[in-house]
């Protein structure tokens, strides 16, 4: 069956992996950690609090503390919308056919049909991962700021975390990424 014709077939469901599920149900407590840091931080800080700090770590400029409501909702919004990706991965896929012509997905309708989802749910679980990681990260941020707010200046590691966080979370799913079109490329049967 050419590429197109499977195309237009679209791709049959598979629920989640086990792990997969997991990462969901982690993904989905640290957002509400993060939220559970901006709501404490917003309800114990003064009205005026330093909102800036320069380079040497020190705050250089005051505001509200009304930052604290804000971080939580701009910091949920990456992860609301991979968790959404994520839920309907198999409609929007079906749908919107073309997103398989992303380099990561296109050898999967080389696959025998009854695999296409296992492996498309593989792809999934890396962005899962990711997003965690993401959250993780962000709820750091959130904590760093809190921190920094309470002292008057950014923690010690701040800077440092981030900076090598992005580096962090994408070099392992570039790898994970590369790891699954290898082991696809595997199952793809001989032409």
């Amino acid at each position: 069956m050419n590429e197109a014709r499977a195309l237009r077939k679209g791709m049959k469901p598979v629920p989640l992996s086990g792990r997969a599920k997991l990462f969901v149900v982690f993904m989905l407590a640290l957002i509400v950690l993060l939220w559970v840091a901006g709501l404490r931080a917003y309800s114990t800080l003064p009205e005026t609090i330093p909102t800036h700090f320069g380079l040497s770590g020190k705050a250089d400029a005051v505001g509200s503390k009304s930052l604290f409501l804000f971080l939580p909702i701009v910091f949920s919004l990456a992860p609301a919308v991979i968790l959404l990706v994520i839920r309907f991965r198999f409609t929007l896929i079906n749908k919107y056919p073309y997103l398989l012509s992303l380099p990561a997905f296109f050898m999967i309708f080389e696959l025998p049909p009854e695999r296409r989802g296992y492996w498309l749910n593989r792809y999934f679980e890396l962005v899962l991962l990711l997003g965690t990681g993401l959250v993780l990260f962000l709820l750091l941020l959130l904590l760093g700021i809190y921190k920094g707010t309470l002292d008057g200046e950014m923690p010690s590691w701040f800077l440092v975390a981030t900076l090598v966080a992005p580096l962090v979370l994408v070099l392992p799913f570039v790898l994970g990424l590369r790891s699954i079109a290898l082991r696809i490329a595997e199952e793809r049967p001989e032409e």
